[in-house]
């Protein structure tokens, strides 16, 4: 599956809608930090080959939309095959860095705010419906708890001083 970000925990232990709120939760945290960046501190990378703030924000979007895909396939297919996307061919192509910073947000803001919704939604025997990604056998719950973990990540890398 490549890179994880969180160990995971039992799945008896998780609860839909302790993640969903969750994951709105860090979104919602992050938004008054986020929109005190000025669009040269959004544009702004440390080197070269690096994502600026808006693309990062960017990545965090189709993060958002191929992980929505993924948890509602998991949640009526049998052991789906879920894709992997090029993550650095989606930032470029969608041309993150021209946007303007307040629209970024508000896509990545409101895309997360669906996407808590409907891990709200979920039925709980469902956390453990497994599918395979990258390889790798994993549980609904697990795919959710690391979209979380996976967001928190980059939202740190955004909020170190540089």
């Amino acid at each position: 599956m490549g890179v994880t970000y969180t160990k995971g925990t039992e799945i008896n232990l998780l609860d839909p809608v302790d993640l969903g709120k969750q994951l709105v939760e860090v979104v919602h945290g992050a938004i008054p930090w986020l929109e005190e960046l000025t669009e040269d501190q959004a544009n702004h990378t440390e080197r070269a080959g690096q994502w600026c703030a808006k693309e990062i924000i960017g990545h965090l979007v189709d993060s958002a939309v191929n992980n929505l895909a993924r948890i509602v396939r998991l949640q009526y297919e049998d052991s789906p095959d879920l894709q992997g996307y090029d993550q650095n061919a989606w930032v470029k192509l969608q041309s993150y860095s021209e946007r303007p910073w307040p629209e970024m947000l508000a896509l990545w803001r409101t895309l997360n705010e669906h996407l808590g919704s409907a891990v709200r939604h979920i039925d709980k025997a469902a956390l453990a419906r497994r599918g395979t990604l990258a390889g790798s056998i994993l549980t609904l719950g697990f795919l959710i708890e690391d979209y979380i973990a996976h967001m928190e990540h980059h939202l740190r890398t955004l909020k170190r001083p540089h």
